[in-house]
């Protein structure tokens, strides 16, 4: 489950690397570096948006509003820097990377599909579980979500896999929340 979560990971990177232009070089750098490395892509974290306690790379595309690259790492920000390629490349840093794109593009639904995979396989699912209310999906892929949540339920509990329930029940009653949340928008 988890080698496949660092495959999937390793995955988007590569189509980003293709189908993106970015503002910066040293993103292209930093990319590369994380896609061919499976002990430092294990410690980073895709998300939908910055949460301020977290270290966080944001990488812009080009025509973004926001800077080339940043790099906020515990009480230290770096922008624009060759020092963040060497911070992450001789680092076993954890962070989680935000990428800025153009306002005007549609949302990546690559993206998003990764940050669903992320809250279902990653031990750290709970730092993470808002991003639910993020992403956009059609009824049929909340519905297909739900059921499959649903069924490895029923198996973590015939399997006594304790944490496994914990996690999916808690994906699932958010998943659940935010379909009240969004009908009582309406």
């Amino acid at each position: 489950m988890f080698d496949t979560l660092q495959q999937s990971k390793a995955t988007f990177i590569e189509y980003l690397l293709f189908q993106y232009e970015f503002k910066s070089r040293i993103s292209v750098w930093v990319l590369n570096l994380l896609k061919s490395s499976p002990e430092l892509l294990q410690n980073v974290h895709f998300v939908d948006e910055r949460i301020d306690t977290h270290n966080t790379l944001e990488i812009s595309m080009l025509n973004s509003e926001q800077q080339g690259i940043k790099f906020k790492y515990k009480c230290q920000q770096m922008i624009n820097s060759n020092e963040i390629f060497e911070r992450i490349a001789h680092n076993q840093l954890s962070f989680d990377i935000k990428l800025n794109f153009n306002d005007e593009q549609d949302r990546e639904a690559r993206l998003d599909d990764l940050l669903i995979k992320q809250l279902l396989h990653s031990p750290y699912y709970a730092l993470y579980i808002q991003d639910i209310y993020q992403i956009p999906l059609s009824k049929q892929s909340e519905a297909s979500i739900i059921t499959h949540l649903q069924d490895n339920i029923d198996l973590s509990l015939q399997l006594h896999d304790s944490d496994l329930f914990y996690q999916l029940s808690q994906i699932l009653n958010t998943f659940k929340l935010r379909n009240v949340n969004i009908t009582t928008k309406d």
